[in-house]
C-alpha cells in the first residue's frame, strides 16, 4: 500500500507532485521502464505502483548510460519494458499540469532537501545556500549539494532549479545543457538572481 507522506497543493492548472516513501525496499519490486521523446531529448523513466522511482535525461550521457545509471540504484528490482505504465506521469511533466506521484527513499536529510526542492516554483531558481537555510542546516552546503545531486527523480523533483550563490548555473547530473534547457523552458532568469528566502 502506498502511503503519501508529503504533498504540495500547487495552484491549478500546474503540476502537483506527491511524495511517497513506500515501498522502502526494492527487493522483489518489478520496475517498469520506458523512454520518451521530450523537448529536451530522450527521458528515461522507471516506476512501479503508479509512482515514478527514477527519471533521467539523455544528453551528455547516452540513453543506454542513463538507463544503466538509474537501474543501478535498484539492484534487487526486476526491470521490465512497459512505457505505457509511465506515460501518464511523463505526459503530465511535459504538459506541466496534473498530478504525479514520486517514490523517494533516503535519509531524513535527503528527504528534507528533496521536499524543499518541490517548493521552488517553476520559473524560479534558488541557491544552494538558501536551500540549506530553508531546511534549517545553513552550514551544510556541501551535504545539500550532494543530496541535490542524488535526487533520483530529476525534473519531477526539480533539482535543476538550484544554482550557485553567484548566479551561475552550476552542475547537473544529466548535463548543464539540459539544465539550461529546463530552466529556459520555465522562463527562469538563470543568472544572476536567486529567489529570496521566505
Amino acid at each position: 500500500m502506498t502511503q503519501t507522506v508529503f504533498a504540495f497543493a500547487q495552484p491549478a492548472p500546474g503540476l502537483r507532485v506527491r511524495i511517497t516513501t513506500q515501498p522502502a525496499e526494492d527487493a522483489g519490486a518489478v520496475l517498469c521502464h520506458g523512454e520518451f521523446a521530450t523537448p529536451f531529448g530522450t527521458v528515461i523513466a522507471f516506476g512501479a505502483g503508479g509512482a515514478l522511482w527514477g527519471l533521467g535525461l539523455a544528453g551528455e550521457m547516452s540513453a543506454d548510460e542513463v538507463r544503466a545509471d538509474l537501474a543501478a540504484r535498484w539492484p534487487r528490482a526486476r526491470v521490465v519494458t512497459a512505457p505505457e505504465a509511465l506515460a501518464p506521469a511523463v505526459n503530465a511533466l511535459i504538459a506541466d499540469r496534473g498530478e504525479i506521484t514520486v517514490r523517494l527513499t533516503g535519509t531524513e536529510f535527503q528527504l528534507a532537501v528533496w521536499r524543499a526542492l518541490i517548493e521552488v516554483p517553476a520559473g524560479q531558481v534558488i541557491s544552494y545556500a538558501i536551500l540549506a537555510d530553508r531546511i534549517g542546516r545553513p552550514r551544510a552546503l556541501r551535504a545539500v549539494g550532494t543530496a541535490v545531486g542524488q535526487n533520483p527523480v530529476s525534473w519531477a523533483v526539480p533539482c535543476h532549479r538550484v544554482t550557485r550563490t553567484d548566479g551561475s548555473i552550476g552542475g547537473y547530473h544529466w548535463g548543464a545543457a539540459i539544465k539550461r534547457a529546463l530552466l529556459t523552458r520555465e522562463g527562469a532568469s538563470i543568472a544572476p538572481r536567486a529567489i529570496a528566502a521566505l
